[in-house]
């Protein structure tokens, strides 16, 4: 059995929502803890189901709520051990909690720097996100930046660098910060790419004047990652976004509505996070904060 360590207290730490192996997620969000020199935390959320099957457990003096836990503990002993194996230098810790993926996740990211999905039933979350309401709720109200990394991502073929998707509705203070502080992080550079409206700005956008402004200042701030800019004319489509998405890291931002999760509209944003082959960030606009 693998003893659960007690979490250090250098900062929160980088979570994972492990639903069964998800190899990926685990190796990515390892390296990052490595990186980052913070924990790496581990939570299985459980739901147990409604009567008759709890009636009947109680009935029958069966504990059904605690065999979904012990399940819960099992996968994430699994995970761990393989952590440990392959990562010995990373503080893991496990929790187990009962109640709804998404809920259990955003309520975990209040206290993480960090939130780090994979797999669900064989479902990718990013693909969730858009088929699911409960689900993308996690993208919308994360208070932490979240990471979906695919099953197909393999850390020993990754390519480098730190790709930002921006337009105007984006909000670019947080995912500007996020993009520069990994790029940093992992010796990579940082590339902007700006979709700009052909039609000229819209009333309630950020100019792209600001937007430069606030590049500039993160650059002085991490004068060792270069910085790429480019600005691509007319509104984004799948074909011109995957010129720039061989990267190691693509990064999205919300957009200046309460409830977008990503910059564009919804269809090319999904077209976008289901074809990427590398991790994909969703970043507040209140990370910067």
């Amino acid at each position: 059995m693998v003893a659960i360590t007690p979490m250090s207290q250098r900062g929160g730490p980088i979570t994972v929502g492990v639903a069964d192996e998800q190899r990926s997620a685990l190796v990515f969000a390892a390296e990052a803890a490595r990186l980052s020199g913070c924990d790496l935390q581990l939570v299985h959320a459980y739901t147990v189901p409604p009567a008759p099957p709890e009636f009947v457990g109680t009935a029958y003096g069966i504990d059904v709520g605690g065999t979904y836990r012990d399940a819960g503990r099992a996968v994430l002993e699994s995970a761990a051990a393989m952590l440990v194996a392959d990562h010995g230098d990373v503080v893991v810790h496990s929790v187990v909690k009962r109640g709804s993926a998404p809920r259990v996740l955003v309520a975990t990211s209040e206290a993480s720097r960090l939130l780090v999905l994979g797999a669900d039933d064989c479902v990718p979350w990013y693909a969730r996100l858009f088929e699911s309401r409960v689900s993308r709720k996690l993208a919308e109200s994360a208070v932490c930046p979240v990471v979906v990394v695919p099953d197909s991502w393999d850390p020993r073929h990754r390519t480098r660098g730190v790709t930002l998707l921006l337009d105007s509705e984006t909000v670019a203070h947080g995912p500007l910060r996020f993009a520069f502080e990994q790029a940093a992080l992992r010796g990579d550079q940082v590339r902007v790419v700006h979709f700009e409206s052909a039609g000229g700005t819209e009333e309630g956008s950020v100019p792209w004047q600001d937007t430069v402004r606030l590049i500039e200042s993160w650059s002085a701030q991490y004068p060792e990652v270069s910085t790429d800019v480019h600005v691509v004319a007319g509104v984004a489509d799948v074909d011109t976004v995957e010129a720039f998405q061989s990267t190691g890291l693509l990064v999205l931002g919300r957009a200046h509505g309460a409830h977008s999760v990503v910059p564009f509209h919804g269809s090319l944003a999904r077209a976008v996070i289901e074809h990427a082959d590398c991790p994909v960030a969703v970043v507040p606009p209140g990370y910067d904060c």
